[in-house]
């Protein structure tokens, strides 16, 4: 299992695929690098596939100060994985939490990428939270400084279950999520609440840019996708139909066939 010493702390990764341009996989809040295996057998046939787990999440190690799972940070953590990697052009992909981390790479280092794509995320993540969410969220984090991971694990959902999504997948993450330390777990909330966001930045993104959401997603983050492919100049935008917040997961085929589009229009590092 290879791991690498990055930023001070002990990080997972795995490289998928003998050849083709590089393409970054990132993932979201308390996810890991298994919310690509639909997408690796696809994508390791024509490019070489960086994925990791973040700092905290599956089997990286978990610093203890919450302070250190900011958007930033874990932004550095991945650029670092991707020099490791030798990536000297590339095609990101990042969900949800990923996708910030995401829109902060291709701020910073906006000539290394190929093309990006915005998956399920938002330009800024402290907006559209009612009441009854912030509660939720206080109660939760709460929780797991009282009665630990296993607890967040039987809290019910706020949302009803997506139609695509197995029982088994739903028992597997359950399981992560159960694993997952009580600092990772309000640590990477913490950056994630309290990221700068894109919002006055998002028009400055230069790569080529797909927004991708699933359809059935919450409405603040259709919200954000469709804000992000409006500002974003060129943006593709797609939605993946009977889909909520991982359509990589619920409908593959159908994300896999809208990120192939994007990775084909753009291979060779210009639009097509």
């Amino acid at each position: 299992m290879p791991t690498a010493s990055i930023n001070g702390v002990e990080l997972y990764y795995e490289l998928h695929g003998e050849g083709g341009e590089p393409l970054v996989l990132v993932h979201g809040y308390t996810g890991d690098v298994t919310d690509w295996r639909h997408q690796l057998p696809e994508f390791s046939k024509t490019h070489r596939v960086l994925i990791m787990d973040h700092r905290g999440h599956g089997r990286s190690q978990a610093p203890p100060d919450r302070s250190a799972y900011s958007i930033r940070q874990m932004a550095a953590d991945v650029e670092a994985l991707i020099a490791l990697a030798g990536f000297e052009r590339y095609h990101l992909l990042g969900h949800s939490m990923g996708g910030a981390i995401a829109q902060e790479i291709a701020l910073r280092s906006p000539g290394r990428l190929i093309s990006l794509t915005l998956h399920d995320t938002s330009h800024r993540f402290d907006i559209g939270r009612s009441e009854i969410v912030r509660k939720f969220i206080e109660q939760r984090n709460r929780l797991a400084e009282e009665q630990g991971m296993a607890a967040i694990v039987a809290l019910p959902s706020l949302a009803p279950p997506p139609p695509h999504m197995t029982q088994e997948r739903k028992a597997e993450t359950d399981l992560r999520l159960a694993g997952m330390s009580v600092d990772a777990y309000i640590g990477a909330w913490q950056g994630l609440d309290g990221w700068e966001g894109a919002t006055e930045r998002a028009r400055r993104i230069a790569a080529p840019t797909m927004v991708v959401y699933g359809e059935l997603d919450a409405k603040p983050l259709i919200d954000a996708s469709l804000y992000l492919a409006a500002e974003i100049p060129g943006a593709v935008l797609e939605v993946v139909p009977e889909a909520a917040h991982s359509p990589q997961q619920e409908r593959p085929e159908i994300f896999n066939a809208a990120l192939r589009r994007h990775l084909d229009r753009n291979a060779g590092g210009a639009a097509k």
